[in-house]
């Protein structure tokens, strides 16, 4: 199925452009880029990496921060609740290794998947309590949990919630909340990670202008960065300025567990970029917590044992390759299901089976929503009958205020407006598709069926298409979700090869434009080589990359889309 993109051509002012030039030192690429991303300019300067918030600007924090500097002082138990994806992990080991440092009697609690599901759960409270713990700090978790942590505090046992999710309507009771986005919070930036809200506490018990916040920035912020961009959380404001410091220290860090990933995922020692931790990195951690007990990635992180950290490392590769090959047969059944059931026509798709893993739902669910457009549903139900499900959404609807409206249907449901998690019994699903589906239809946003946008930053020429260009725009770095990679549109090109690779899954092309012969690859598009003959003239959008293979560099296009020129 292929489904054909709107693209949208951002609008070029070229006095802008050459302005931007000139106050900035950049290239011409890199100003028609940076035209329609004001967000990349703070305080007059191009990607400005150094202002911080004041911590204390959060709702919660001080009373949270008091609360935690007694328990240091005092000696008591201090547990960390994460969450078992990569946010939640990195979220883990940076306080775990703050308060350790800091002379703490900390331990931290990772909920298996599997077992226990997402959030937190009151048999894992009365866990955590029975071992003695006086304090417990969820993070990257929490702020739905506003049942399971009704009347658990006492005397003796206290909680901190530190999050970034959306609150429902309340918000747990408890000794702190700290979480930007719930009501009354005044912090400027709502958009931080779990690991960010982290990394702000630390900020606020140390002192932003403390001696040794450099130090801890250097420590941390490998940790931040991975978090944020494995949560694809904006790279924008303050998160901007986590990212950029955590690949400057990426590769100096000291941790053992880091380490270890580096060497196992990059062997030839290639430049750290935010695509990478992306791709290639974070998928690594988060296949533990999807496969069952994400605690395996954070003790890689906190252990002391070098060969411990390679070796845990090695078995996240493992896992992951697994993880992978589960995937793609989750795929192909959802896809005969949706389509002998006639789901496709639907706003909403939601689909079920009883063999499906519950830790790669929600992956699938992201190639689904890509595949047809649509919010996507899946849920995987257990032989009891309880059904763990994961969704994903397009940007014009919210899946939080749709689940929402049919919670009635639901156990137990959180996330944001373009991704959720839910519980539900099997007796309840067909009811929950008709319900939410009925919400669907008189929402604005899916009862469009909304076309699916390409949005485009320039239209180029291949005389724009060089080494030096790719150069230019390494200015705009980091980029990520907020910042996406500039995307090009390029009319008029002459087919002169078109081929496929790794047995018809991409698309390999040479197109011409004038006398200069341009390489482009369409990664998951090689159904459409059928489409096009030689001497075709084509329009195409993409990436400008370059293809590193053995020692010789190869200019390219990564390919979004290609259709006929008019």
């Amino acid at each position: 199925m292929y489904i054909t993109k709107k693209w949208v051509i951002a609008k070029n002012d070229e006095d802008k452009v050459n302005n931007l030039m000139k106050q900035y030192k950049i290239g011409r690429i890199a100003a028609l880029v940076l035209q329609n991303r004001p967000q990349l300019i703070v305080n007059g300067k191009l990607n400005d990496s150094t202002a911080f918030y004041d911590p204390f600007l959060m709702k919660g924090m001080k009373e949270g921060v008091e609360h935690i500097a007694s328990a240091l002082k005092n000696g008591e138990q201090i547990t960390i609740y994460g969450d078992f994806d990569a946010d939640g992990v990195t979220s883990t080991s940076v306080l775990y290794m703050y308060l350790k440092d800091r002379g703490a009697n900390v331990d931290y609690y990772i909920p298996d998947r599997v077992d226990e599901g997402y959030g937190i759960n009151k048999k894992a409270l009365e866990t955590i309590k029975q071992r003695g713990t006086n304090l417990l700090i969820t993070v990257d978790t929490g702020i739905t949990a506003v049942q399971e942590l009704s009347n658990v505090e006492d005397d003796k046992f206290k909680v901190i919630v530190t999050d970034h999710h959306e609150p429902k309507e309340d918000i747990p009771k408890c000794t702190a909340v700290i979480d930007p986005k719930q009501f009354g919070c005044g912090y400027p930036f709502k958009e931080l990670a779990g690991v960010g809200v982290v990394f702000k506490i630390i900020q606020a018990i140390e002192g932003v202008d403390s001696p040794k916040m450099q130090e801890l920035i250097k420590e941390y912020s490998p940790f931040v960065c991975l978090g944020t961009v494995a949560d694809v959380a904006p790279i924008t404001d303050e998160n901007r300025t986590f990212v950029k410091l955590g690949l400057k220290y990426f590769t100096t860090s000291t941790n053992k567990g880091l380490r270890a990933l580096l060497e196992a995922t990059n062997p030839t020692n290639k430049p750290i970029t935010s695509a990478m931790i992306g791709f290639v990195i974070a998928p690594r951690i988060n296949a533990a917590g999807r496969l069952g007990s994400a605690k395996k990635s954070a003790d890689m992180f906190l252990c002391d044992d070098s060969n411990l950290a390679k070796e845990i490392a090695m078995q996240l590769i493992e896992d992951n390759k697994h993880r992978q090959q589960m995937e793609h047969e989750i795929y192909l059944q959802a896809i005969d299901i949706i389509e002998k059931q006639g789901y496709s026509n639907d706003k909403i798709i939601v689909v079920a089976h009883k063999d499906w893993h519950q830790g790669v739902v929600g992956i699938v669910s992201s190639k689904i929503t890509e595949r047809y457009y649509k919010p996507s549903i899946l849920i995987s139900i257990s032989e009891d009958g309880k059904g763990k499900g994961s969704g994903r959404s397009i940007e014009e609807f919210n899946l939080f205020e749709a689940l929402t409206n049919s919670s009635s249907h639901l156990d137990r449901f959180g996330g944001h407006c373009l991704a959720a998690g839910l519980s539900i019994m099997q007796e309840n699903i067909d009811d929950f598709r008709k319900d939410i589906n009925k919400y669907a239809s008189n929402n604005v946003g899916a009862a469009k069926n909304t076309t699916p946008k390409l949005f485009i930053d320039a239209k180029i020429t291949s005389k724009d298409v060089s080494m030096e260009s790719i150069e230019d725009l390494k200015a705009l770095e980091p980029f990520g979700m907020g910042n996406s990679i500039p995307v090009f549109a390029m009319s008029n090109l002459r087919v002169t090869l078109c081929t496929t690779m790794s047995e018809g899954k991409h698309l390999r092309m040479k197109l011409l434009q004038g006398t200069k012969t341009i390489d482009a690859i369409g990664f998951g598009m090689g159904h459409l080589m059928d489409s096009f003959i030689m001497n075709d003239v084509v329009d195409i959008v993409g990436t400008l990359n370059v293809n590193e293979y053995n020692g010789r560099m190869n200019l390219q296009i990564l390919l979004k889309d290609i259709r006929r020129s008019n």
